[in-house]
């Protein structure tokens, strides 16, 4: 006598379809915090944000004065500037008709949700490639005071990773150079994989130096040696070649990582009125039929941001590059 079972009916079977999602890895993105920001009316004319700095004082310029005798040499007022010109960003994505009757998942939604962290993520890519830049990016500094990249190139991992003694100076440095701080400290934006040698090292593991505050930046882990240190998961990678981004260590020594140690008004970013932030995009949906789709078959959600990232004084900033011996 034949038995019924499942095998004989598997055309009758059909996998099931949770509806809830899985979560996915979202970058931690921080750099968009510490820019100097700059505003950029609408309908004013304006492609191009323009900073200006004063002059740097100097005692040079005090006179001995005569009694009795007028002054007549007469100190100058002048501004340096530095001039970035924003360009447009956008990406846009196209869902049909059939899609958005039948679909087991909101992909609209979903559309909106993802196009927003790469609208981000790229605004991010901006701020950190401006900072890592080799000749037009912030002051330079290499793990265990290495002379220069090819010297940090050819270290092994442990002797090219980083330790306190690299904080302290760069934070040093830029105490020299009159660097501004930002909420009353300097800013180290730092990678988990260098996060981790980091705390490893003995001079961060002594309570007294290292101190864990209240948390008042995203991703806040403590504050050493007058500098706030801020996790990111987007950091400069290189690999052979200083100022090209590279995540594949392609000769197994280890790749180098970006940490900037950072003061105010290290770099700029526009304030833009309107709604083409990056950091806020405006997402635009047609969802209407016209002459190119004249049955509404499809619907198209995208957004635009018109935006920039310029370095604004590389003494107000240290590139610190490091490797890992996270494996």
């Amino acid at each position: 006598m034949a038995t019924t079972a499942q095998s004989t009916l598997s055309d009758l079977y059909q996998t099931f379809f949770s509806k809830q999602l899985l979560q996915h890895a979202v970058q931690a993105l921080v750099l968009d915090k510490f820019g100097l920001q700059a505003e950029l009316p609408k309908k004013k004319g304006n492609l191009t944000i323009r900073w200006f700095q004063p002059e740097v004082g100097a005692s040079s310029n005090v006179q001995t004065l005569t009694e009795g005798t007028p002054i007549s040499t007469f100190r100058n007022v002048t501004y340096s500037y530095v001039e970035a010109t924003l360009a447009q960003y956008g990406e846009a994505a196209k869902i049909t008709d059939v899609v958005t009757m039948t679909g087991l998942f909101d992909a609209l939604k979903q559309s909106i949700e993802t196009m927003g962290e790469d609208c981000a993520l790229h605004a991010d890519d901006l701020v950190r490639a401006a900072l890592s830049h080799t000749s037009a990016g912030l002051t330079k500094r290499y793990g265990q005071s290495l002379a220069d990249f090819t010297a940090l190139s050819a270290a092994t991992q442990a002797n090219g990773k980083i330790i306190g003694a690299d904080l302290l100076d760069s934070v040093t440095q830029l105490k020299i150079n009159r660097a501004p701080k930002i909420g009353g400290a300097y800013v180290i934006a730092m990678a988990p994989q260098v996060l981790r040698d980091l705390l490893r090292d003995s001079d961060v593991l002594d309570p007294a130096k290292y101190v864990q505050p209240d948390g008042i930046y995203k991703g806040e882990i403590g504050m050493l040696w007058g500098g706030r240190i801020v996790e990111h998961t987007n950091p400069f990678i290189e690999d052979e070649t200083e100022g090209t981004y590279d995540a594949t260590d392609d000769n197994s020594d280890g790749l180098i990582y970006s940490t900037y140690v950072l003061g105010r008004g290290a770099y700029g970013t526009p304030k833009l009125a309107g709604t083409q932030s990056p950091l806020k995009p405006s997402i635009i949906i047609n969802d209407k039929p016209d002459k190119a789709d004249p049955l509404n078959q499809y619907m198209t959600a995208g957004w635009k941001s018109f935006w920039t990232a310029k370095l604004l004084n590389a003494n107000f900033g240290i590139c610190l590059r490091t490797k890992s011996t996270f494996a």
